[in-house]
């Protein structure tokens, strides 16, 4: 069925874009410049996607801004002649995901649409399907102060464990200077999160699928760029878009972050339905833990915050004496095993298929199900919360 499209934009430019657009899978059911009429006119025709491209930016970003919040089934994208970073900020603000370049040629701006429309009909059906089942697309980000800790194998093995439960899981590696996730998990793929946004002007989930690589495991991995040069190339806002693309197939994102916290590390925390703080045991790990703990505790509600410890060693601190040294419970502790460990790095699989049996699978095993149970005790929670708000009770909130 041809998608329905609306036209917001003058006489001349809208004469444009019927010839731009004129595809067997379009139609286009209204096209006005009268700003009152936009919501009548969608209310009348019931289009699919609104194509916002007035020459005025407090117009574009008023009209869109009214779909957006109003008629919620519309996508509106917004096509403008100053393609620019400060533009961009300022429609993004509105609400709008889709911004697309007035100067792009016929067959780029009928893909561009097209990849929208699928996108949008794949998180609408995502919506329908996470509405009838138990849970919902979660992300996990994993975090640390100090390199050697185990962060990386455990978001590995974590996903693998996940993968286990029936979930589908998405690895994203935001580690973007020297991430390796790829590499660990010996997968070799033929591009990274650098291409994608490089390559694709408009991230949808359709082209995001295509640069990732998928593990024996089930698992499927955004892998970090090839080379650190890269890195200043990436925002936080590309990196939000991709996390909620990937929203739409994934049951569980799992991002793998650097060391620090820079902006993408930042976007990632606000975005996370959970964050794993993880730490070694010996007294440098301890101290940079300690500083890096707090600052994330500052950030992020202590609900949402979970100490880890990847790497328990008999003879090292105790666990209660971590907790009490951060000033944090210790929400879970992985056993260290350094001849599972050694052989999982030299097969390269992840420690819970090399060795099923070790009491590191079973700490993962554990792992997964507890954060798999908080998964379903929110999306129950989020159900009560919603039916009172029905029967008009007030809910309290947390204020950062």
């Amino acid at each position: 069925m041809a998608a329905k499209l609306m036209i917001f934009a003058d006489a001349e430019t809208s004469q444009h874009f019927h010839q731009m657009l004129s595809d067997e899978e379009f139609q286009i059911v209204s096209t006005t410049d009268d700003e009152s009429q936009v919501l009548e006119r969608i209310t009348q025709t019931k289009p699919e996607i609104a194509i916002i491209a007035s020459n005025q930016l407090g117009t574009t970003t008023r009209v869109a801004q009214q779909i957006y919040l109003l008629r919620p089934n519309v996508t509106p994208v917004v096509i403008t002649k100053e393609y620019n970073y400060e533009v961009m900020q300022q429609v993004m603000q509105a609400g709008i995901h889709y911004i697309l370049p007035f100067q792009a040629d016929k067959e780029a701006l009928v893909a561009q649409i097209k990849g929208i429309r699928s996108n949008e009909m794949s998180r609408l059906a995502a919506l329908q399907h996470t509405a009838s089942s138990n849970y919902k697309s979660r992300v996990i980000t994993v975090c640390r102060s100090k390199g050697g800790v185990g962060a990386t194998s455990m978001v590995i093995n974590l996903a693998t464990k996940l993968a286990q439960l029936k979930r589908r899981v998405a690895i994203l590696d935001l580690d973007l200077e020297y991430g390796e996730v790829a590499y660990d998990m010996r997968l070799k793929p033929e591009k990274t999160i650098a291409e994608l946004l490089e390559e694709q002007p408009t991230v949808n989930a359709d082209n995001v699928r295509k640069y990732m690589a998928t593990h024996t495991s089930g698992v499927s991995v955004l892998a970090a760029p090839d080379s650190p040069e890269f890195v200043e190339n990436i925002s936080s806002s590309q990196t939000e878009k991709i996390i909620s693309v990937l929203r739409t197939y994934f049951d569980y994102i799992i991002i793998d972050t650097s060391i620090g916290f820079n902006s993408v590390n930042l976007s990632s925390f606000d975005l996370s339905s959970l964050v794993l703080f993880v730490t070694g045991m010996d007294l440098a790990a301890l101290q940079r833990s300690k500083k890096g703990l707090s600052i994330v505790h500052s950030l992020i509600p202590s609900e949402k915050l979970k100490l880890v410890v990847a790497k328990e060693e008999i003879g090292r601190v105790k666990l209660k004496d971590v907790s009490k040294t951060l000033e944090y419970p210790v929400f879970s502790s992985i056993p260290y095993d350094q001849k599972v460990a050694n052989e999982a790095v030299n097969q390269g699989r992840p420690a819970v298929m090399e060795a099923p049996s070790s009491k590191i699978s079973e700490a993962y095993e554990i792992l997964a199900g507890e954060i798999d149970s908080i998964g379903s005790e929110a999306v129950t929670s989020g159900e009560k919360e919603e039916s009172q708000k029905k029967r008009g009770k007030k809910k309290g909130f947390f204020k950062r």
